[in-house]
């Protein structure tokens, strides 16, 4: 190890980045360089945003100048900036003064007279009665009465206040009938392509929506004065930041979404960086206002996002086989469906291949990714083999066969392992079973067999909380204590790898991010604890002390 520090200074320092003395050197820690797993450093020295040097504090200490920062870590680990390989950025800003209504242990609803308690203090502020508002983050599986809220149960605590309530998925919705109203369903209106209006046995509207049909929620998720949307802007960066992430994502950017990050950007306001995927639908129009895969005020338009499928938990995931307790009113073969369909898919595909843009592509169910894979393969064909790094989103069900297909057609998942915390009960008792409930996420096969992957919250599904999302990939421990899957399990390195050197890998900005090395960015984090020391149930307690953008603190923990 002495040879590798002192081989890593004289690199520094024979550099054109070191002929200056650092602006910052963080010396007496315990530094993670993500470089191997027995790889790690005292000190780290940082100029102009880059690092310059790594290695002991002796060493790291002889290139100080006299204007240089000392700043002594007194023991805490240092670790790269977290990479939030999947998730909705975007999604804050509207939602930043929204009404959350999670259920333990992220909040308090775990039961619709709770959901309605927290409504009626919500509603009883001096708010605007002419938009819709929203709250977000109830979970049907998790409630008490083990199913929806109905519009009935919303319209006596909200008033004449319209209100449609997100899903924690993001894939479901149920209004109050205002909300209903206003986002201009009625008993005569019929299912779209893709989702469900879901009507009791005489026809009338319940409130409950699925998949498509929640679309016409999105036009009211906006913001109102330029200063409001600066403010919430600042608000959601802010909460990355605390997690410790310094590259964030929008997984799913519209035309108007991307439009208002842009001007944020090109406002200066972008403390952190994010990586923009557009809509299959927007990609186009968007391609002709941004310029793919460059950084202009720490926003980046990476590539293309398609939506395959729903999710489990809300049984609107794209299965081969059907769900082990199909939901109320389907029949026993129901298996979810998909949002695309094979030529759909195969169009949007081929679209962002032809215009040689990194895809990522939702598919929950193996069904769904089935259609995604028939899709690459035939794209791969088209197009000739290059590296693409298609990545398939959250992937909860794939099966072993998808896992060397995808490898073998130079793809790489980003998985959800928080499901096993969240829903891992649901998923075994209800959705879909014991035996294929223990592989969700299946990072023991991916291990086995080759396949890169990461590991993401979806954020605002759960908060961008990368330590947490390691606990989970490391533990897979249900809500009830159960291990749910321990072959699957990984180690706390390969969980930190997940969040940092491979999130960097996927996102092609291995060069400058993801480890802590001479010559990349200086995004770090810095914890009370090392995740690589600590009992594996202790990872998710672990508090970020600081963190640092391009050298620079974005977070600091007040205590």
């Amino acid at each position: 190890m002495k040879i590798f520090l002192l081989s890593v200074i004289a690199l520094a320092l024979s550099s054109t980045m070191a002929l200056a003395a650092p602006d910052l050197i963080l010396k007496n820690g315990d530094i993670i360089t993500v470089t191997g797993e027995q790889a790690s450093a005292e000190a780290v020295a940082i100029k102009d945003g880059k690092i310059v040097a790594v290695g002991s504090t002796t060493e790291v200490l002889k290139t100080k100048g006299s204007t240089t920062e000392i700043r002594d870590l007194e023991g805490k680990t240092v670790a790269p900036g977290f990479i939030d390989s999947h998730g909705h950025f975007a999604n804050y800003i509207p939602l930043a003064n929204s009404l959350f209504v999670y259920p333990s242990p992220m909040g308090t609803s775990d039961s619709i007279p709770a959901i309605q308690k927290q409504l009626s203090a919500h509603f009883s502020q001096d708010l605007d009665k002419s938009i819709l508002h929203i709250a977000f983050g109830y979970d049907d599986s998790v409630l008490e009465e083990k199913r929806h809220p109905n519009k009935q149960e919303l319209d006596k605590v909200t008033g004449d206040f319209s209100l449609c309530m997100m899903h924690v998925s993001g894939h479901l919705g149920v209004c109050n009938s205002a909300g209903l109203a206003k986002i201009g369903y009625s008993d005569a209106s019929e299912n779209p392509s893709g989702g469900v209006i879901h009507k009791d046995e005489g026809g009338a509207l319940t409130g409950l929506l699925e998949e498509s049909a929640t679309y016409a929620l999105f036009p009211h998720l906006t913001v109102g004065s330029q200063e409001e949307a600066i403010e919430n802007f600042n608000k959601a960066q802010d909460l990355f930041a605390r997690y410790g992430v310094t590259t964030a994502q929008e997984g799913l950017a519209t035309a108007s979404t991307l439009g208002l990050i842009k001007s944020m950007a090109d406002a200066g306001e972008l403390k952190i960086d994010v990586l923009a995927y557009a809509k299959w639908v927007d990609f186009e129009t968007v391609l002709k206002n941004m310029k793919l895969g460059e950084y202009s005020n720490r926003l980046k338009l990476a590539g293309m996002k398609i939506t395959g499928d729903g999710s489990p938990q809300g049984k609107t995931a794209f299965l081969s086989t059907p769900y082990f307790e199909v939901p109320h009113s389907h029949s026993y073969h129901y298996h979810g469906y998909p949002v695309l369909n094979q030529d759909e898919m195969n169009h949007y595909v081929d679209l962002a291949f032809k215009n040689n843009a990194q895809l990522i592509s939702h598919a929950n169910g193996d069904a769904a990714a089935d259609l995604l894979l028939n899709a690459v393969e035939k794209a791969n064909a088209k197009y000739g083999d290059r590296d693409h790094r298609t990545t398939t989103i959250h992937a909860q069900t794939m099966r072993l066969d998808q896992i060397k297909r995808m490898r073998d057609a130079g793809m790489m998942v980003s998985y959800f392992p928080a499901h096993t915390f969240f829903w891992g009960d649901y998923h075994r008792d209800s959705v879909l079973g014991p035996w294929r409930a223990s592989n969700i996420s299946p990072m023991g096969w991916a291990n086995e067999f080759g396949l890169t992957y990461t590991i993401h919250m979806d954020a605002p599904v759960a908060f961008p909380d990368q330590l947490l999302n390691m606990w989970t990939a490391v533990n897979r421990v249900t809500r009830s204590g159960e291990v749910l899957g321990e072959y699957h399990r990984i180690t706390p390195y390969q969980a930190l790898e997940a969040v940092t050197k491979t999130a960097a890998y996927q996102n092609f900005e291995e060069d400058e991010k993801g480890t802590i090395e001479v010559g990349k960015r200086a995004d770090l984090v810095v914890l009370d604890k090392k995740p690589l020391a600590v009992e594996p149930m202790e990872i998710k307690d672990i508090q970020v002390l600081e963190t640092i953008k391009d050298g620079n603190t974005v977070f600091k923990y007040a205590g």
